[in-house]
């Protein structure tokens, strides 16, 4: 495992924690709004648990409250993903299999250590980023500058269910990082993953109109659907899907990683 978490890695990790919302995000008026704002709060809390991570890798029973409170949105993300490809790609397989085929590829990716898997979270996120961006840029022509609102009240319900879904993993990671030096890198990669995640809600809302994007249980994922390279890539929305999904294992990875980081080591 190297021995040392480098910013740009560190950075990545937490950049794959709003990347992992985009698939399950809500569409509408506010949500351009309402990710925005909800990715800075959490990026300003990660700058300050990472702060502390320095004082917090001296005390074991610290580490494992972390490992014990990193079960919680690891069994979610687990969860959330196995409903998603079962209702959209693998239809005819049962959840169960789908669950442990993700529980185990997340875990023989966290047994590699924390610093290995922000290491890989770097090419994820770059493809994350180039597919969204090459999706946005196929359905270009197809968007309505008419359909964007201002903010208002209403995206105060989405920004603390946002907000929720992200600060577990965020302060979980941020604390477990030992280094308190790494602290900008975490919040400068949760705000560019926050970047992405509002500019996809607004080209979802821009392309399909807020009260459709509202009724779709996927929308992200539905208005990637609509971009296409002729023949070749007719289904746009699973090439759009897939580093998504890799970026919420490494997710689950990383979470498993702290939790495997209290269990007794082996001696040789």
């Amino acid at each position: 495992m190297p021995d040392r978490l480098f910013p740009r890695w560190c950075g990545a990790l937490f950049a794959l924690l709003p990347l992992s919302e985009i698939l399950y995000l809500p569409a509408d008026a506010q949500s351009l709004y309402a990710a925005a704002a909800a990715c800075a709060a959490a990026g300003l809390l990660a700058a300050g648990a990472a702060r502390l991570s320095g004082a917090v890798a001296a005390r074991p029973g610290v580490q494992l409250l972390l490992a014990l409170a990193a079960l919680f949105p690891l069994v979610c993300s687990l969860s959330r993903m196995s409903s998603f490809l079962r209702a959209t790609v693998f239809t005819r397989v049962p959840l169960w299999v789908l669950c442990l085929a993700l529980t185990l590829c997340a875990l023989a990716h966290a047994l590699s250590g924390l610093n290995v898997c922000a290491m890989w979270a770097l090419p994820a996120v770059f493809l994350a980023g180039a597919v969204a961006v090459l999706s946005g840029v196929l359905t270009a022509g197809e968007l309505r500058l008419s359909r964007l609102a201002a903010p208002t009240a209403a995206l105060l319900p989405q920004f603390w269910s946002l907000l929720r879904l992200l600060l577990p993993g965020t302060l979980i990671l941020a604390l477990s990082l030992r280094d308190s030096s790494l602290a900008g890198a975490a919040s400068r990669g949760l705000t560019a993953g926050g970047a992405l995640l509002a500019l996809l809600s607004l080209r979802t809302v821009l392309l399909l109109g807020p009260h459709t994007a509202a009724l779709l249980p996927y929308p992200n994922f539905s208005a990637a659907g609509l971009a296409a390279i002729g023949d070749f890539a007719r289904h746009g929305e699973v090439f759009f899907a897939v580093p998504l999904i890799l970026c919420e294992t490494g997710r689950c990875a990383a979470l498993m990683s702290v939790i495997l980081h209290v269990l007794p080591k082996r001696r040789s």
